[in-house]
């Protein structure tokens, strides 16, 4: 059996497979302290995560305007499981739902945003490195 398919399936869904466990996890948190979110609340917390994607957006681009061009590299493997880049972002959100509604929506949309995009870096470093490990094991 090819596994051509699953293999394809896997490194696009990647990054949305870690983004949706960080949010939904977050989520997940924010509920149980504060119950159901109302619409301000839900509101907050859709503006806090645009507003930690357009820190990184900021960060990485150093410009607002402008085409994002950026050259796509390949995935290493290691990185797509997503363990510091979903995780992180649901472990701090566990902290911040104890702060008063909506503020702990807002801190916690954000904090998701920027904590996931900057465990992804995490994970591909960690990922490089592990690549560099396992070469220099190969050849001795």
């Amino acid at each position: 059996m090819d596994n051509g398919f699953l293999r394809s399936n896997l490194a696009n869904e990647s990054r949305a497979y870690g983004f949706t466990i960080a949010f939904w996890g977050s989520g997940a948190l924010l509920i149980k302290a504060h119950d159901l979110p109302t619409l301000l609340e839900a509101l907050s917390y859709g503006t806090g995560a645009i507003l930690g994607f357009g820190i990184m957006v900021l960060w990485a681009y150093q410009r607002t305007l402008g085409s994002a061009d950026y050259e796509e590299n390949d995935l290493l493997v290691f990185s797509m499981l997503h363990f510091v880049g979903s995780l992180l972002p649901v472990a701090l959100t566990y902290f911040i739902a104890q702060l008063p509604s909506p503020q702990a929506f807002l801190i916690a949309g954000a904090v998701v945003s920027v904590g996931y995009n900057f465990g992804m870096l995490v994970e591909e470093v960690l990922s490089e490195e592990a690549v560099k490990l396992e070469e220099r094991l190969i050849r001795g």
